[in-house]
């Protein structure tokens, strides 16, 4: 169970790796290693300087897709 809401995809379809620490209940730098390791799926924008997770990927990984579709 998340620590955090995880937001809904369609109102947030990015997040950066501190709102995802928040939500899993580690350090962001869990969440770099996480990325590192191919755990969590990220886009890189603005030419690799900024990291986004995709959070619709996220809410899979956390198995939450299936509450929000009877939703």
């Amino acid at each position: 169970m998340p620590l955090a809401p995880v937001p809904i995809a369609q109102e947030q379809p990015l997040m950066k790796p501190s709102e995802v620490a928040e939500v899993l209940g580690c350090s962001t730098a869990s969440v770099y290693r996480m990325i590192r390791s191919g755990e969590l799926p990220v886009i890189r924008l603005g030419g690799r300087k900024s990291t986004r997770i995709v959070t619709g990927e996220l809410r899979e990984l956390l198995r939450l897709e299936q509450s929000t579709a009877t939703t």
